[in-house]
């Protein structure tokens, strides 16, 4: 009866043992379910972070585009009023050359060279606004690029955050 006894009370240690050990089984599984329920989320919220940088990404990519058509237009006047302004200086040249070949009609040359010189300011005032227009969407062309950079390192950081999250989820599955 003794020797049944201990039989018994050996199988009730080996028992509780076994128990206790299922009890932290159980626990770490839990944790682990836990785990990769936060990976998933984690991955769920850096899919939608990646979602929103493609679309701000997109939007950058167009603003570019339009910069570079802004100043393909700025460049564009500024070439035909760089043509108009040699147009101009040209003209004055003639008409210069005339006033000193025409000393007797001195008075009218000189009304039609200041209306020349008029046109020249007035080109050369448009020409520097065309410029000024130009260095402007240059500036916003930077700032823009630079948006772009800054959008695809966010990018790539989340990109690899995702990575990061599906590998640690990886064991769970």
């Amino acid at each position: 009866m003794t020797e049944t006894l201990n039989a018994a009370e050996q199988a009730r240690a080996s028992l509780a043992a076994d128990l206790q050990n299922l009890q932290k089984a159980a626990g770490t599984a839990a944790d682990l379910k836990s785990q990769a329920t936060e990976a998933e989320k984690a991955l769920s919220e850096a899919s939608a972070a990646r979602a929103s940088a493609q679309n701000e990404l997109a939007d950058l990519t167009k603003q570019i585009g339009d910069a570079k058509l802004a100043i393909s237009g700025a460049q564009e006047e500024a070439s035909a009023k760089s043509r108009d302004l040699q147009a101009v200086e040209a003209r004055l040249k003639g008409e210069s050359d005339r006033v000193a070949a025409m000393q007797s009609q001195d008075q009218a040359l000189s009304a039609e060279q200041a209306e020349l010189q008029n046109q020249i300011g007035a080109a050369r005032a448009a020409l520097a606004e065309v410029q000024s227009q130009t260095a402007s969407a240059q500036k916003q062309f930077v700032a823009v690029q630079n948006q772009v950079n800054a959008a695809t390192a966010e990018l790539n950081a989340l990109q690899n955050q995702i990575r990061g999250a599906k590998s640690s989820a990886s064991p769970d599955q």
